[in-house]
């Protein structure tokens, strides 16, 4: 773990971790006050959130080192582009969509259903209709040449918009600085139990990344760092990654949205440890 600036933090951080930090009768733990941003409105309150990561964003074209490593993290993709949409339309600067062309790949359908597809944004895909502006960052969803940096998650910023090539920067990384060019693709949908449609997409594989999921977060470090919880998690640790990716207390906000308007507390959340997983991992 990464040394943090304040060990009282540090502690609670390895206690969420190990899944031994107290709880309610709930089975909820307690986001120190210092992190909460205290639920009121779920617009207002989300709106609060956006502005202590990324403030003043009109001014981020004068200085691109205040947003590369920002990010706020949340549960699921369908959020993260809720957020996303909020983001780069008020990110300065005039936008550039781009649409993807999707197909049919189950050659047992044969009725059109490209509306259906459009409306649809698969784990590890880009969504239909891409809206970018110069300076936004995305987040690279394939590795498409990783010799020279374009490496699945890599982040980058745009620099340039062409019909089928987006000139980019590596916005992080070894490479940080370099100049690459990103070409749209035809990608299909993953092949798992959890993927009820298939299709092939034609499209850039990027996704804007104000906002990413925590499970994508994982292994990343970040200058700043906003958590919101609109729903609790779900799977092994993912608290723990996603409160993990600030270098420090200062740098980490977290926004818990309750479940129902009648709960009044809203510093207090789940955490998902599997301590079976916990006693494999440390056998090896």
């Amino acid at each position: 773990m990464r040394a943090l600036l304040d060990p009282k933090f540090s502690s609670y951080l390895l206690r969420v971790g190990d899944g031994v930090e107290e709880s309610n009768e709930k089975d909820e733990i307690q986001i120190p006050s210092k992190l909460n941003i205290p639920f009121t409105d779920k617009i207002a309150s989300l709106n609060i959130l956006i502005e202590t990561i990324f403030p003043n964003i009109n001014s981020y074209n004068l200085d691109l080192s205040l947003f590369v490593k920002r990010a706020i993290l949340t549960i699921r993709n369908e959020l993260v582009h809720e957020i996303n949409d909020v983001l780069i339309n008020i990110f300065p600067g005039e936008e550039t969509i781009y649409y993807s062309c999707d197909e049919n790949i189950n050659t047992c359908i044969v009725h059109d259903q490209e509306e259906l597809f459009h409306s649809l944004t698969p784990q590890g895909l880009p969504p239909h209709k891409l809206t970018l502006k110069l300076n936004a960052q995305v987040i690279l969803l394939r590795n498409i040449n990783p010799s020279e940096g374009l490496c699945n998650d890599t982040r980058l910023l745009c620099k340039g918009f062409n019909t089928n090539v987006i000139y980019a920067e590596i916005s992080v990384g070894i490479h940080a600085g370099k100049p690459v060019f990103i070409p749209r693709i035809t990608l299909e949908t993953p092949h798992d139990n959890f993927t009820s449609i298939t299709f092939k997409r034609k499209q850039f594989p990027i996704r804007l990344c104000f906002a990413m999921t925590i499970n994508k977060a994982q292994g990343q470090t970040l200058d700043f760092v906003g958590v919101y919880l609109k729903e609790p998690v779900f799977s092994h640790g993912q608290l723990y990654v996603a409160l993990s990716r600030a270098k420090s207390i200062d740098q980490l906000k977290v926004l818990i949205r309750p479940p129902t308007p009648l709960i009044q507390h809203t510093d207090y959340t789940k955490n998902v440890v599997y301590h079976d997983v916990l006693q494999a991992a440390s056998s090896f």
